[in-house]
């Protein structure tokens, strides 16, 4: 016998639990990124009629006009729980897309500070995943997506490179850094050298939870990130201001060409 899921609290005004939002007016497209990574302006200075749909606890949810298409911008917290937490209700209430623009560390050589990368797969130390479902299930992008935002690229004469991301489930550990009080388990240290010997070029928190779950929830999802900081030699700390404002155009340029009937 099937066993019955717990019930969660249905909020009585109808609007889901964590992002505060209910189907009226809510846009097909989302980007999703963080405050750390990203400023709105980035975002809301390429768009008209912007209006806060949404303003709850972590969650910042954004929609205006570009060029003639309301889309989304959604600001989150850090980290797996965060994102997976968003697009099981973004998927509830019928979005169809959503693609992560954010930070990353490079690990594949010849990457510098300021470079793009568009994920091409991810590989998933999330962990967080695991609860959706086996680690057997891949964190692939949707072909569309990657078909858009290497367009916009294109379009706008900005290199790029693809590769697969690293995400991680801790900043510091899992990302192959010192904790505190210095390395604690080797073994996790050798899983992250092992992924970037075989072909992992960047690492975050969040790509593959986009990943994973829009493709087990039939939508289109990819990930455009920027190298703010190079693992290999310290260098670089957060992303730079001319970086940021073509990322956030892109990421728009991305969602304004993607056709998700396709």
């Amino acid at each position: 016998m099937a066993l019955e899921p717990l019930k969660a609290t249905v909020p009585q005004d109808g609007k889901s639990w964590w992002l505060r939002l209910g189907r009226e007016r809510l846009p097909e497209k989302f980007i999703f990124t963080l405050l750390l990574d990203m400023e709105p302006r980035c975002f809301l200075e390429q768009m008209t009629d912007v209006e806060i749909l949404s303003q709850f606890g972590e969650y910042t949810v954004y929609a205006g006009d570009f060029r003639g298409e309301r889309l989304g911008v959604l600001f989150h917290g850090s980290g797996s729980f965060s994102v997976s937490t968003a697009i099981d209700e973004l998927a509830a209430l019928g979005a169809r897309a959503i693609l992560r623009v954010g930070n990353s560390g490079g690990m594949a050589p010849g990457l510098r500070v300021g470079d793009l990368v568009v994920c091409s797969g991810g590989i998933r130390e999330d962990r967080v995943m695991l609860d959706y479902v086996p680690l057997e299930y891949p964190a692939i992008p949707s072909r569309q997506m990657v078909a858009a935002e290497i367009a916009a690229c294109e379009a706008l004469g900005v290199p790029y490179r693809e590769g697969l991301t690293l995400s991680v489930g801790t900043m510091y550990p899992g990302s192959g850094f010192e904790t505190a009080r210095g390395v604690l388990d080797e073994a996790v240290l050798r899983r992250v050298h092992l992924w970037k010997k075989v072909g992992a070029v960047n690492v975050d928190i969040e790509t593959t939870t986009v990943l994973t779950m829009t493709r087990l929830f039939g939508m289109h999802g990819g990930a455009l990130l920027g190298i703010g900081n190079d693992t290999a030699t310290g260098q670089g700390e957060f992303l730079e201001t001319a970086t940021t404002d073509r990322m956030a155009l892109l990421g728009l340029m991305t969602l304004r060409g993607l056709h998700v009937d396709a």
